[in-house]
């Protein structure tokens, strides 16, 4: 047996899983280039920008954990284990926060990430949207119903 390469692993595998690394490290970096242009946007934006900024204190922080975010959501990697939804459901986001976020957020992954990649967050990230905003509008109105029916109760 060759010391150097163990049975199973060939000079190719090798290579494979170093240009694997490479790739991710190169997506990896544009998460990180994406989240800075898209929160040096946000923080001069006048719709979700008072959002952002009343509810996020440390950026460093928040960034790390978007990295991690679409680093799961897009590698697979199990660095982010967290349930982004119950955060959301406080801030009172309608369609337009959703439409917004969805614009800049784009335009950052297109300045930041080589062409297919960017589509790929363009695509994944509408689909999140849509999802998101379909989520926040029936738990507002199941707690408008709970609103009402506990009003009737008093009465």
């Amino acid at each position: 047996m060759n010391e150097k390469n163990p049975p199973d692993v060939t000079p190719e595998t090798e290579t494979d899983a170093e240009t694997e690394a490479r790739a991710r490290a190169i997506i990896e970096k544009g998460f990180e280039d994406a989240i800075d242009a898209f929160y040096a946007a946000v923080r001069q934006d006048d719709l979700i920008g008072p959002v952002f900024l009343r509810v996020v204190h440390d950026w460093d922080s928040h960034k790390r954990t978007m990295v991690d975010f679409w680093s799961r959501a897009v590698l697979g990697t199990q660095r982010y284990n967290g349930m982004p939804l119950p955060p959301h459901v406080k801030l009172r986001l309608d369609p337009s926060h959703f439409e917004r976020w969805l614009k800049l957020w784009d335009k950052a992954c297109r300045a930041t990430m080589p062409e297919p990649l960017a589509d790929h967050m363009g695509a994944l990230s509408a689909n999140m949207s849509r999802h998101w905003t379909s989520a926040l509008s029936s738990i507002e109105e199941q707690a408008a119903r709970l609103e009402q029916a506990q009003e009737k109760a008093g009465e």
